[in-house]
């Protein structure tokens, strides 16, 4: 096994292949890689994430392996949802949250056996195993162990069939298949970060570059392009999925995989996070106390809701201050304080334009009462430094912003 040092000089598994369709400068520091950010232009990797099919490398994601006659009891002790309905060769999206009921992480179980679950998401292995002395389970880091090579868009089937022979239309959104490609035997997951249909291959480090070549090569007549991170990153929040450290601070012990300043103000619920529907409170789990107390109190917390704003407005703001370059430049990692009749209500994060929508918008996370759709509020914008830039004026919409089509087929 090669040491981190030298898996970071290497880049990703697919990084031989992906790197060859660069044509900017821009990359993407995530944990100890550097990925593409953006490979043509945004919007046109956009597009073909939502009109054709796109290719993208999310190999840095955390994977925490878990394996032993106790592994089962343990990813029901920690997940809010009812983790006994996973059945094997299946997916399950879900938080995971410390005894005070914060979110310690988010992200994907998956079950490859009886006694074999790997973890997908914000690295929380310091808090799993903190949960598990009692219990006969093995944890370990399998984050370099495999690649994901995420495959989203309408023509992400035609894509797969080609690739590999098989009609896919038969594994539903959350099952786990297996394929071969370019020789090479792959794991693939009905599942996406992006709203679209779509997989994603989970490739043996060795096998990344074959299969990136094989799959960019036979994609062609589908329009497939390589996408980046700000692409996806830009996806994901017009269908109103949130993200650790973008949209709030895992409460857990691990060091956070993000290169962004780690606050505790913006450690928050499931509820508060528009997460809680994934509370199964007839389960026992970690935290369970404290989200009853939370989902009991007379007075709710903040509301998880859409920002939609004048991107001229923005601009404006920007320009005065000299801080044009930093408008909408990126999506904005980080919390903007959020004002009503100018008194400070919550914040807003996650701010972007949206080519989809053309219109900048954003999450927000504002008190019941000022949730609904039309409700207006004051947002002050901050460069990329977090300094105040102005108050702009958005308006509360409903999430998600454009529609999820990721389970049908």
């Amino acid at each position: 096994m090669q040491d981190k040092a030298e898996l970071a000089g290497n880049g990703t598994p697919f990084h031989t292949a992906s790197s060859a369709e660069m044509r900017t400068t821009w990359w993407y520091a995530w944990d100890k890689y550097i990925v593409p950010d953006v490979y043509t232009s945004m919007p046109r990797e956009l597009a073909a994430i939502r009109n054709a099919v796109a290719m993208i490398d999310m190999s840095p994601l955390p994977k925490m392996e878990l394996r032993g006659p106790d592994a089962h009891r343990l990813v029901d002790r920690l997940m809010t949802r009812d983790m006994t309905r996973l059945d094997v060769d299946h997916v399950m999206y879900t938080p995971w949250c410390n005894r005070d009921g914060l979110l310690v992480g988010d992200g994907l179980v998956f079950r490859l056996a009886e006694d074999w679950f790997i973890v997908s998401g914000e690295t929380s292995h310091a808090w799993f195993a903190s949960q598990a002395a009692d219990l006969q389970v093995e944890i370990r880091n399998a984050s370099d162990d495999y690649g994901i090579l995420s495959l989203q868009g309408p023509r992400a089937f035609d894509l797969m069939q080609a690739a590999t022979g098989h009609d896919w239309s038969s594994l539903k959104f959350s099952q786990i298949g297996r394929a071969a490609i370019a020789g090479h035997d792959i794991l693939v997951a009905r599942q996406g970060f992006t709203g679209e249909l779509g997989f994603e291959l989970w490739v043996p480090r060795a096998a990344g570059a074959a299969v990136w070549k094989e799959l960019h090569s036979v994609g062609q007549p589908f329009g497939v392009m390589p996408a980046g991170e700000y692409a996806v990153d830009v996806a994901r929040i017009e269908v109103g999925l949130i993200l650790v450290s973008a949209d709030y601070n895992g409460a857990g012990p691990d060091p956070r995989t993000a290169r962004i300043d780690i606050t505790d103000d913006l450690n928050i619920t499931p509820i508060e996070a528009g997460l809680g529907r994934l509370i199964d409170f007839g389960s026992d789990f970690v935290g369970k106390q404290a989200l009853q107390a939370a989902a009991a109190a007379t007075e709710p917390g903040r509301r998880f809701v859409g920002l939609q704003y004048d991107a001229s407005e923005i601009v404006s703001a920007a320009v005065e201050k000299s801080a044009y370059g930093t408008a909408l430049s990126r999506v904005y990692w980080g919390s903007m304080p959020a004002f009503h009749a100018g008194k400070p209500v919550g914040r807003a994060s996650s701010l972007t334009f949206s080519p989809t929508l053309k219109r900048a918008i954003s999450f927000g996370f504002l008190p019941a009462g000022l949730s609904s759709p039309g409700t207006k509020v004051d947002v002050e914008l901050k460069d990329d430094e977090g300094a105040g830039i102005g108050l702009v004026s958005a308006t509360v919409v409903s999430l998600p912003f454009i529609e999820i089509r990721r389970s049908k087929g």
